[in-house]
C-alpha cells in the first residue's frame, strides 16, 4: 500500500546559530588550520564541519601495526581518532608506570600527527571501556580513599597520573603543532560505575558512579591544566544524567541498540527521529540549544558477553547514523570503530567480568587483528558524503512531520521520515530499519512545499523503499551551477578537476533513480542510456545505473558538470584520496589505503585484484616485480580499470584433533613477500573458545553464531616452531541439578557439544600501485607492512 506524506517548510524559521557555550573555544595550529564551534556545529578553518570520530584503543593493539590501522581508519572516512588511556594498563603496580610497546602513548600520538589525524584523549582516571575495574588499578581500590571524588588521597593519585600522561603528550597539543584537540576527563561521571573485579568474591559488586558533581570535574580540570594539559576543549560524557560543567566542555552522547548487558532487549528508540538539539533522547544536565549535538559513543558494534550475545548487523549502524544526522547530530563518534585485544596483566587478566579475557573485537568496522567488517563500507560511504556536502548539511534545521518523535519502535506501518533544510534547500531522510523488528518493503510518495517551490519524491507516481535501510535524498541544491530540484538517489561524493565537476549518486536496489533539474542556467544537457523528459521549467531525467555513463550539463558560464549514478554495491566499495596530484575516486573490490604516494591494496582470499580510478592518472601505474598489472580504458569509459594478478599461495597447516574440543595446528614454511597476513577462520559449535600459543592465551571467543577469525601476522615468527592450540568449552544442552551434600554438587543431564566444523587458513595478499615515473626513486620496493 502506498502512502502520500506531505510537509510544508515555508513558515519554518532558519536555525538560530550563534556562538553558544563553546564559541570562545577552539584555536589554530602553527600552519593556520583551525577548529571552532557554534552552538550547532563544529567548524574547520571557519567552515561548518560534521566530523566522524573513530574510537581505537592503542593499548589493545600491537604497536607494530598502529600506523597501518590508522591509515585504514583514515581511508575509511575517520576525521578524528579517540582513544582511552587506561590507568591500570599503565600503572598496574603502584608507582611503576609502563609506557613502552603497546602502551606507548607517545608513539601513538606521533603517528596521529604524522598522518594528520586529530586526536581526542580520554584520560580517566575512570574510563570503563569494559576493562577491569573500569581502568582503576586494584591497588587503588585497596586504599582507604573514596575513588571518583574530591577525596585528597584520590586527587593526589590523580595528580601523579595526569603528570605522567602530560609528560607523554608534551608538545602534542593542537595549538603547539600536535594532533591532540580535546581531552575527556572521567567517564559517565555521576551516571555509571563498573564491576568491582578487585572485590573477587561475588559478581555484581560495583565501583562508585562518583560523587561531587561538577565540582569534582572542575578539580580534575584544574589538576590537568596544572600538569600542562590545555586542549582546545574538554569533553564530557553527558548521557544518563551525568554531570556536565557549564563552561569549556563539549557534552557528548551515546546511542546503543544492541547491548551485552540487557537480556531479551526490547526494540530501541534509536531508530525514531526527533529534534535532538531541542529535545534530547533522555534527560541531560546541560542547556542543549547552546551546544552542538555530538555523539562519542554511537554503536560501531557491540562486544558479546557470556550472558548476552547480540549480533549487530551492518545496516543497523548505517541506519542509526542517518537517524542521528537527520535528528540534528553534527558530530558522529563510533564506539568502537576499531576493536582489539586486552593485554595480559602482571597479576591478572584485565578484562571485565563476563567478557572475554582477551578479545575486544566488538564486531566493529575494523576488528581484532585488523579485521575489515561490512560496516566499514557503510560508515565510509556516509563519510564521503559528509566530506563533500557536510558544510551544506551542518547549518540545516531538523523539521519533524507530526507524530514522528512519538512513533513506537514496534510500529511497522507508519512511515519514518523527517527533513533537514535551510532556505528551501535540504535533505529528506527515510528510515526503514528497526532493531528486533522486521520492517517491510513499502511504497510511498513525499511532497514538500518549500520557499523555492513544490518538490516531490518521485516527480510522478511513487517510490519503493527497500526494507532494512536508511537513506537521505536531496532537494533544491545548487551543484556547480546545476539546480537539482530533487533526486531519488542519495548523494555520495564529488570529484572536482580543472576540466569538469563530477557528482556521484548511488541507487539502492529496487529504487529507480531520478533527477529533477531546473532549466535555469543550463545551456545544454547530454546523456546516453538515460531518459530525459521536459516539464516546463525543468527536466525529469531517469539515468542509467552505470558508472561509465553520465548525464552531462553545460552551464551558461561554460562550466561542465557530470552526474553519475553508481550501484549501491559500487558505492560501498568507493574511496576518495588525493592521489598523484589530483583528487581521485577509487572503486576497489578490496580495502585500499594510501601511503608514501602508493595505493595499497589488501585482498583476503583472492590473488586477483581490480581497482577502478576516476579520473585516469596522468602517469602509467606499476606494481612490485612479483605481480602483473593490466590497464583497461575505453574511449567513452569514465573509469580506468587496473587489474592485478598475484601468485596464488596456499598456507601449509597440519591440523590434529586429539579430542572433539581440541585442535592442534602446525604451520610450515615462510610466507611469500606478497602475503601480508594469514587469517584463521574457525567455524565451531560450543560455548567459548580459546587459542593458545606456547602456553599463552592469545585470544578467545564467546560463541554468538558467527565465524571466529584470528589474524596471524602478529605471531608469524613463532608459528613455524610452535603449535597453535584451539580449545572449545562445550555448550550444554540439558538440565543442571544443584544440591548440597557436604559440598555444593552439580549434576548435569543432557549433552555437551564441542565440535570444529571448519578450520581454514586464508591468505591475505598486499600489493602497491604507484606511477612508473617514480619507479627509479622508489627502487625495488617491498610490500608495505609485509612480514
Amino acid at each position: 500500500m502506498s502512502h502520500i506524506s506531505k510537509l510544508s517548510l515555508i513558515h519554518t524559521d532558519r536555525k538560530n546559530i550563534h556562538p553558544g557555550k563553546l564559541g570562545m573555544l577552539g584555536g589554530a595550529n602553527p600552519k593556520g588550520d583551525a577548529f571552532g564551534f557554534t552552538n550547532y556545529y563544529m567548524t574547520r578553518n571557519g567552515e561548518p564541519f560534521i566530523p566522524i570520530v573513530g574510537e581505537f584503543h592503542f593499548s589493545r593493539f600491537s604497536y607494530l601495526y598502529w600506523e597501518e590501522e590508522l591509515l585504514k581508519m583514515k581511508a575509511g572516512g575517520i576525521h578524528i581518532v579517540a582513544t582511552y588511556v587506561f590507568w591500570n594498563f599503565h600503572e598496574e603496580e603502584e608507582g611503576i608506570f609502563e609506557w613502552g610497546g603497546n602502551r606507548n602513548l607517545r608513539h601513538f600520538i606521533d603517528l596521529c600527527a604524522k598522518l594528520d589525524l586529530p586526536l581526542i584523549l580520554r584520560i580517566g582516571p575512570f574510563c570503563h571501556g569494559e576493562v577491569r575495574n573500569g581502568g582503576i588499578p586494584d591497588w587503588v581500590v585497596s586504599k582507604p580513599i573514596e575513588i571518583r571524588s574530591n577525596d585528597p588521597g584520590y586527587l593526589k593519585l590523580t595528580r601523579r597520573l595526569y603528570r605522567e600522561i602530560a609528560s607523554q603528550m608534551k608538545g602534542s597539543l593542537y595549538q603547539d603543532g600536535g594532533p591532540v584537540i580535546a581531552v575527556q576527563l572521567e567517564n559517565e561521571f555521576m551516571h555509571a560505575g563498573a564491576p568491582n573485579d578487585a572485590w573477587g568474591y561475588k559478581a555484581g559488586k560495583f565501583l562508585s558512579s562518583g560523587t561531587g558533581g561538577t565540582a569534582h570535574l572542575a578539580e580534575l580540570r584544574r589538576i590537568a591544566e596544572e600538569a600542562g594539559i590545555h586542549p582546545l576543549f574538554f569533553t564530557a560524557t553527558a548521557w544518563g544524567g551525568a554531570a556536565v560543567p557549564e563552561e569549556g566542555f563539549l557534552p557528548m552522547l551515546a546511542g546503543y541498540a544492541y547491548t551485552s548487558w540487557l537480556p531479551d532487549q526490547p526494540p530501541s528508540k534509536e531508530f525514531v527521529y526527533r529534534d535532538l538539539h531541542i529535545t534530547p533522547a533522555e534527560p541531560v544536565h546541560f542547556d542543549t540549544p547552546e551546544y552542538p549535538v555530538a555523539y562519542c559513543e554511537m554503536a560501531g558494534g557491540m562486544q558479546v558477553s557470556y550472558n548476552v550475545r547480540p549480533f549487530v548487523p551492518a545496516n543497523s549502524i548505517e541506519a542509526m547514523t542517518l537517524v542521528k544526522l537527520a535528528s540534528g547530530s553534527n558530530l558522529l563518534g563510533y564506539y568502537m570503530y576499531h576493536g582489539g585485544s586486552n593485554p595480559v596483566g602482571k597479576n591478572s587478566y584485565l578484562n571485565e567480568q563476563f567478557l572475554p579475557k582477551i578479545t575486544y573485537d566488538y564486531q566493529s568496522p575494523l576488528g581484532e587483528f585488523g579485521r575489515v567488517g561490512t560496516s566499514y563500507d557503510r560508515i565510509r560511504a556516509i563519510s564521503l558524503f559528509l566530506e563533500s556536502f557536510g558544510s551544506v548539511l551542518a547549518p540545516m534545521k531538523t523539521v519533524l512531520p507530526e507524530g514522528q518523535s512519538a512513533i513506537d519502535p514496534t510500529d511497522t506501518e507508519t512511515l519514518r521520515w523527517c527533513v533537514r533544510h535551510q532556505d528551501g534547500s535540504g535533505f529528506v531522510f527515510l528510515n526503514n530499519f528497526q532493531d528486533q523488528v522486521d520492517m517491510h518493503r513499502r511504497k510511498l510518495r513525499i511532497e514538500l512545499e518549500t520557499s523555492k517551490g513544490s518538490v516531490a519524491f518521485p516527480a510522478e507516481g511513487e517510490l519503493e523503499l527497500p526494507e532494512g535501510i536508511g537513506l537521505m535524498l536531496p532537494f533544491n541544491l545548487e551543484l556547480h551551477g546545476v539546480s537539482l530540484l530533487s533526486a531519488t538517489a542519495p548523494l555520495l561524493t564529488k570529484i572536482d578537476t580543472d576540466q569538469e565537476k563530477t557528482i556521484f549518486f548511488y541507487a539502492h536496489e529496487g529504487m529507480t533513480p531520478e533527477y529533477v533539474v531546473s532549466k535555469t542556467n543550463l545551456k545544454d544537457v547530454q546523456c546516453s542510456g538515460s531518459a530525459i523528459l521536459e516539464h516546463g521549467s525543468h527536466y525529469v531525467i531517469q539515468p542509467s545505473v552505470d558508472k561509465n555513463n553520465s548525464v552531462n550539463f553545460l552551464t551558461m558560464d561554460g562550466g561542465s558538470v557530470r552526474f553519475v549514478v553508481l550501484s549501491r554495491e559500487e558505492a560501498q566499495k568507493a574511496y576518495t584520496f588525493e592521489l598523484w596530484g589530483q583528487p581521485t575516486l577509487v572503486i576497489s573490490d578490496c580495502p585500499v589505503t594510501v601511503s608514501n604516494h602508493q595505493l595499497i591494496c589488501t585482498s583476503t582470499g583472492s590473488s586477483h585484484i581490480a581497482v577502478l580510478l576516476y579520473p585516469k592518472p596522468e602517469q602509467d601505474l606499476q606494481t612490485q616485480s612479483f605481480s602483473t598489472v593490466h590497464c583497461q580504458h575505453g574511449g567513452s569509459t569514465l573509469f580506468t580499470t587496473y587489474t592485478i594478478d598475484l601468485p596464488e599461495y596456499t598456507p601449509e597447516v597440519l591440523v590434529k584433533k586429539p579430542a572433539d574440543k581440541s585442535a592442534l595446528l602446525q604451520f610450515a614454511g615462510e610466507w611469500p613477500a606478497h602475503v601480508h597476513d594469514v587469517w584463521l577462520e574457525i567455524d565451531y559449535e560450543g560455548d567459548v573458545a580459546e587459542a593458545f600459543l606456547n602456553g599463552r592465551l592469545i585470544t578467545d571467543h564467546i560463541s554468538y553464531g558467527k565465524t571466529w577469525s584470528i589474524g596471524l601476522k602478529e605471531f608469524y615468527t613463532q608459528l613455524e616452531f610452535s603449535e597453535l592450540h584451539l580449545s572449545i568449552t562445550p555448550q550444554r544442552r540439558g538440565t543442571v541439578h544443584t544440591f548440597v551434600n557436604q559440598a555444593q554438587i552439580e549434576r548435569f543431564e543432557g549433552v555437551e557439544i564441542a565440535e570444529f566444523r571448519r578450520i581454514e587458513a586464508i591468505p591475505q595478499y598486499q600489493v602497491a600501485l604507484y606511477p612508473v615515473k617514480t619507479a627509479a626513486a622508489i627502487g625495488q620496493l617491498s610490500v608495505p607492512f609485509s612480514n
